[in-house]
């Protein structure tokens, strides 16, 4: 019993113990661990296998994506039929279904506080889904702690649309501007995209969201330039900031499970004014996360703006999805040409990991959820090593360490089982020579220009974000 047609996403649950698959036709499946052996094609060992639990009926037509509640204890799917439905794990069935969107709604998100459920479609909307507020002259109950993220979906709504930004008239006179009304232009691009996924992704601490197939022109009669918003938790008014791509439209975030040390001296970009723009996210750690656009990877941190690395010519049609391992030394990247390429860091490349007890009560729960959805069960069984159509290595300098922390870090590595992959090319947009064009990106405060033609006097092509 399984899928008869082709699978579109697969998604660990936050505890582990289940797989979630769905497809095309609808056929959406849960799967968990095998006791029994099976034998593998071609290989004389055996390899423990996964079995259905259950098999959801709801979908008619393809289902685009998943997202797990942080408990586990929910789904939610999003197909084409316009629609996405929000599931109970347990019992196998369907709790309620969200039908706002008018076109394909190809991504879904679950916020790891299990407050948001937020959707994005091909009718260029991204809708936030949220508890309904106390009724009017009705006293607010007070709601158990221990109430599972499955019995408050019942409660969802619409609560905000994520559509458009207010952009100022340009007219050949100021007095012309003040007088003529903003243009409204649309955040995202509409369905002649070239990919059927829009992934958004939140934060492990949930603190913002960063939103994909985003468009931006900085006036009406501007060229338009692919990009990837970024949304503070509950500022839904306009994003706060913009993350440029490449010629391709971005397709996938995926953030790494783990949180990071920040780096003494981060990498410092000539183009950004003051600190503010050079850490556009004022945290007390650092995030990393991979942005997919059809041709390419783009890994950022929060403590710059410029991109960690660029991994480019990977693939021969275009990308559909990312998956980071729960250590955050593996990047999975999947593509249409039917490989997927594993990207491979060293031990601290990407930096100290964040120790647990120097974390929020509140940010250490969701960031432990977090690291177990990446992370496979105790029982899963381990890939085979496939050939993909690149190998190498990402070369990031790591940042300096005292041996103890240095030892720590090592214990927690030898506590997690990376899956055996092959590793692919990274090129690190650290200005060595390459043949990619690099991308240095410095949010610039709204309403300034752009920089100037004399800052532009490298090879490669300069791309500056702003603040929206």
């Amino acid at each position: 019993m399984g899928h008869t047609r082709d699978v579109n996403t697969v998604r660990f649950a936050p505890s582990g113990q289940l797989l979630a698959s769905a497809g095309v036709g609808g056929e959406m499946y849960l799967w968990k661990p095998s006791l029994e052996t099976q034998k593998v094609f071609g290989l004389e060992e055996t390899d423990p296998g996964w079995k259905t639990s259950a098999a959801l009926r709801g979908h008619t037509d393809d289902v685009q994506d998943l997202a797990w509640a942080p408990d586990s204890s929910a789904l939610v799917s999003g197909s084409i039929e316009n629609i996405c439905i929000i599931w109970d794990v347990e019992a196998g069935a369907r709790k309620c279904r969200l039908e706002d969107h008018r076109h394909y709604v190809q991504g879904v998100t679950w916020d790891p506080a299990s407050e948001f459920i937020i959707s994005q479609s091909a009718d260029r909307t991204c809708r936030v889904y949220g508890s309904k507020g106390p009724v009017l002259g009705k006293k607010k109950g007070k709601k158990s702690q221990a109430a599972s993220s499955v019995h408050t979906v019942l409660d969802m709504q619409c609560l905000h649309v994520l559509s458009k930004r207010a952009m100022p008239a340009s007219g050949p006179s100021e007095q012309e501007q003040e007088d003529s009304k903003p243009q409204r232009l649309s955040l995202f691009q509409d369905e002649q995209l070239n990919s059927f996924f829009r992934r958004l992704a939140w934060s492990p601490d949930g603190s913002f969201l960063v939103v994909p197939c985003g468009q931006y022109k900085q006036t009406a009669d501007s060229p338009t330039l692919f990009t990837a918003y970024v949304y503070a938790r509950g500022h839904w008014a306009q994003p706060f900031l913009r993350l440029p791509a490449t010629n391709k439209a971005v397709v996938a975030i995926r953030f790494c499970p783990q949180l990071f040390s920040l780096r003494d001296c981060p990498p410092q970009d000539d183009g950004a004014a003051d600190t503010q723009q050079q850490q556009p996210f004022q945290l007390p750690y650092r995030m990393v996360f991979a942005i997919a656009t059809l041709d390419s990877i783009i890994i950022y941190d929060t403590q710059q703006a410029s991109p960690i690395a660029v991994l480019g010519a990977l693939h021969f049609e275009a990308v559909t999805d990312l998956a980071w391992s729960c250590d955050g030394t593996f990047l999975a990247i999947s593509s249409y040409d039917g490989y997927c390429s594993i990207a491979s860091f060293d031990k601290g490349e990407l930096g100290e990991f964040v120790l647990a007890a120097d974390l929020p009560p509140h940010i250490r729960e969701r960031v432990a959820c977090a690291a177990k959805q990446a992370a496979p069960a105790a029982s899963t069984p381990q890939p085979h090593k496939t050939p993909g159509p690149a190998s190498g290595s990402a070369n990031m300098p790591p940042p300096s360490t005292s041996q103890a922390s240095r030892l720590e870090q090592e214990e927690d590595f030898n506590r997690m089982s990376p899956l055996p992959m092959r590793k692919m090319t990274a090129c690190i947009a650290t200005g060595e020579k390459s043949g990619m064009k690099r991308i240095a990106p410095t949010p610039i405060v709204a309403g300034n220009s752009r920089p100037d033609s004399t800052q532009a006097t490298k090879k490669a092509r300069r791309i500056a974000p702003e603040a929206v």
